[in-house]
């Protein structure tokens, strides 16, 4: 009998944990001028943390939609003609991001779900929240960007434009950054700040400043699976902080294996790049004049190339007449030191001393040999 008891026991709590991991939703919506039928898509994180796509059919102006989901994550309403799965006739989607977790929401509209109103949890509240305050400069940031475009691809670059432009967007991405900090540091227990943080301060992580959008997060939100995502990148990116040692080990371009500590006792510059990066491509005339100034007095460039085409990369070395080392693993962003480090946007460099002690990171522009070369003694 105290076995049987034990089994039950056992059954309950196992019970237990994999309710908590379960958060049941459910979507009732009405657009009320809408008489077609309607596919309706949600595309959603499950409550294992895989993307997923379910669907029901809109009659009569009317849908009802449930499903499994896992704390609080970003999702997906999407409505087509029937026998479509993507987009409408006229090649426009009509379809609205929101946040979905636990609990019940409702989606309210006319004619499409586009400017539908979905409301029903807290997450879905904050995102409301941040939308109302970013959508016109978002909007307004938006337009500078595709006049920007224009002009910059342009067959004949008008210089005096683009910079006209950049001028002109440079205090709107100001006010931007300005309202995604306000917003994230009064929302420290939201998933919302969370993933806010996770597209927008993430991309390359300076530990000595990033604490500041990290601390102060719940424990709720931190176990979620961004939560898990952001920790994951923060600990990687403080593997390469100012003060720490680093190694590692690439096949060069004749496919022979360069360890970096092969290099001890002088200074090297560890630089992150690609041949399909624009912006990487910019900074190599900066580099090779640094090279050519400072490569007799202890100093080494080492570039670790993202790319996965190996004629690509050879080829840009050469454009771009670099003569020091190059290696990769030609595996984009899945190279092993890049994975290691949690590299996941370039250009990024870093400087050891003769140590092997990383003393400065991310050098770039017309002045990058002066940088380097305050280092050197």
């Amino acid at each position: 009998m105290m076995v049987l008891k034990n089994a039950i026991l056992a059954l309950l709590v196992l019970a237990g944990i994999n309710s908590m991991a379960q958060d049941k939703f459910e979507i009732a919506g009405h657009l009320s001028a809408v008489k077609d039928e309607k596919k309706v898509i949600l595309t959603y994180v499950n409550s294992e943390g895989k993307n997923v796509s379910d669907s029901t059919v809109l009659r009569d102006g009317r849908f009802h939609i449930s499903g499994m989901t896992a704390f609080g994550n970003k999702a997906q309403l999407l409505f087509t003609p029937m026998g479509q799965n993507s987009a409408n006739k006229n090649g426009g989607a009509d379809y609205q991001s929101f946040y979905l977790e636990r609990g019940n929401y409702r989606v309210n509209g006319t004619d499409n779900v586009a400017n539908a109103s979905i409301t029903g949890t807290s997450a879905q509240a904050d995102f409301n929240e941040f939308n109302l305050l970013s959508k016109e400069l978002l909007k307004q940031f938006k337009d500078i960007t595709q006049r920007f475009s224009k002009v910059y691809y342009a067959k004949v670059k008008d210089t005096v434009a683009i910079q006209a432009i950049q001028a002109e967007a440079r205090p709107v991405h100001a006010k931007i950054e300005r309202v995604l900090d306000s917003f994230i540091f009064s929302h420290p227990d939201s998933y919302v700040a969370l993933d806010l943080i996770l597209e927008n301060k993430s991309m390359v992580i300076d530990p000595a400043t990033f604490g500041k959008y990290y601390n102060p997060l719940s424990k709720r939100v931190l176990e979620s699976f961004n939560g898990q995502r952001l920790t994951s990148k923060y600990e990687k990116a403080q593997q390469i902080a100012l003060g720490k040692s680093v190694d590692f080990s690439q096949p060069d371009v004749n496919g022979n294996l360069f360890k970096l500590s092969s290099l001890k006792g002088k200074y090297v510059l560890v630089d992150f790049w690609a041949s399909w990066c624009v912006p990487c491509r910019a900074e190599n005339p900066h580099l090779l004049k640094a090279y050519r100034e400072l490569k007799d007095k202890n100093f080494e460039i080492v570039s670790v190339s993202l790319d996965d085409d190996r004629a690509a990369w050879l080829k840009a070395v050469k454009q771009d007449g670099l003569p020091w080392l190059q290696v990769s693993e030609l595996k984009g962003f899945k190279t092993d030191v890049a994975v290691r480090y949690g590299i996941s946007a370039i250009p990024q460099n870093f400087l050891i001393n003769p140590a092997g002690i990383i003393v400065a990171k991310d050098l770039r522009g017309e002045q990058v040999n002066q940088k380097i070369a305050s280092f050197i003694k």
